[in-house]
């Protein structure tokens, strides 16, 4: 299961780099794509920590779901901007990217290690 679950962070993630590349190109993108990204990530995150629950030993796959806890957290800052109809801050993106990105090389290394 946990591989599947990588494979599908890895999809959402790629699709939040193409909404982000849009929005740094200044085509920003309109919210429903935005909230699709953002429930496809809430339900990985759900599913992730049913996996840490029955399988609590992997100690980087269980800083990884804290950590996509808090990737999480600015996403729904940048929806809040984003329905507001307001530019998305440079730096909340990049920090959205940046957790996200080690919080998936912290499942990988729970992968390989586990």
């Amino acid at each position: 299961m946990l591989l599947v679950l990588l494979i599908l962070l890895l999809a959402v993630a790629l699709g939040g780099v193409t909404l982000a590349t849009l929005e740094l190109r200044g085509r920003p993108v309109p919210l429903p794509v935005g909230a699709l990204h953002g429930t496809a990530g809430i339900v990985l995150i759900v599913l992730l920590v049913i996996h840490v629950v029955r399988f609590p030993r992997n100690m980087p796959v269980n800083a990884a779901t804290a950590l996509f806890m808090l990737t999480a957290s600015g996403g729904l800052l940048l929806f809040a901007f984003r329905a507001g109809r307001q530019r998305l801050p440079g730096l909340v993106l990049g920090l959205h990217a940046a957790f996200a990105l080690a919080a998936i090389s912290l499942m990988l290394v729970g992968y390989l290690h586990g």
